[in-house]
């Protein structure tokens, strides 16, 4: 059994892998619940996606203290099964390369693998703490990709950093346009995740001629942004997971 855990910003998932079989998935907001679950399972391997250091380093002691197992914690020098071209890799963040590994197995085991050209690309979505889209190439390329803030996140700065606009969430959403100031709000934060994708879209079949694109959604915030995307695509709430899966086993393929 392999552990594969996801530490992000607002939450820590986790998803016990039998092979590639996904047996439990489960998500914690406090190290303590952690702590609790990893006495109520058996598993032999533990690997670890995280963009929180001080997280990072206390679930490790868990798991060595708990579990007796030193686990495999995914760095920028871990071996990738996607070629990573950007610029600045030491920046790259490990969720955005696991959420693309997570798309990418899933495509390699598709029956449109077979039909992989230049003309594909494959985009992982992860609507999270920020919203991030990422971008792969033909035959297997990390190529770049986009960051913005959360849905989450743009509701909370605007409510924490005005004097007058009021407190609202997604539910206020009623339109397009906004006919009072909360659905304004709502319609600015909705419209500014969604039009990032189709902006990514367009510049994907406009400027670099895609003829073909492999969309994958995950994260927190997605449930809460399906209802207005108006384009194909998979949700996949364990992406993040299945990625930190099949780098693990890219570094140990014995095990």
């Amino acid at each position: 059994m392999l552990l594969a855990c996801d530490i992000g910003n607002t939450n820590i998932k986790t998803g016990l892998f039998s092979d590639d079989k996904l047996i439990k998935r489960m998500l914690f907001n406090n190290i303590e619940s952690v702590s609790s679950y990893l006495q109520s399972i058996s598993v032999e391997h533990i690997a670890i996606s995280s963009v929180v250091p001080d997280l990072t380093k206390n679930i490790s002691a868990l798991s060595k203290d708990i579990k007796g197992i030193t686990p495999f914690v995914i760095t920028k020098d871990t071996g990738f099964n996607l070629k990573i071209s950007y610029d600045t890799p030491e920046t790259l963040g490990i969720d955005r390369l696991c959420s693309a590994e997570g798309a990418f197995y899933l495509f390699k085991n598709s029956e449109d693998y077979k039909n992989f050209h230049s003309g594909t690309y494959i985009l992982s979505i992860d609507f999270g703490t920020a919203t991030t889209i990422n971008i792969v190439s033909f035959p297997g390329e990390f190529t770049g990709g986009i960051i913005a803030p959360g849905i989450t996140m743009m509701f909370e700065s605007l409510d924490s950093k005005t004097a007058q606009l009021p407190g609202v969430s997604e539910n206020q959403y009623s339109g397009f346009v906004g006919k009072n100031t909360a659905s304004s709000i709502a319609s600015g934060v909705i419209n500014s995740a969604v039009g990032s994708i189709k902006s990514t879209i367009n510049y994907l079949t406009s400027e670099m001629k895609a003829q073909e694109l492999k969309i994958f959604i995950t994260g927190g915030n997605a449930e809460k942004l399906i209802p207005y995307l108006d384009f194909e695509y998979n949700y996949i709430p364990e992406l993040v997971l299945i990625g930190v899966r099949t780098i693990y086993e890219k570094s140990f393929p014995n095990k």
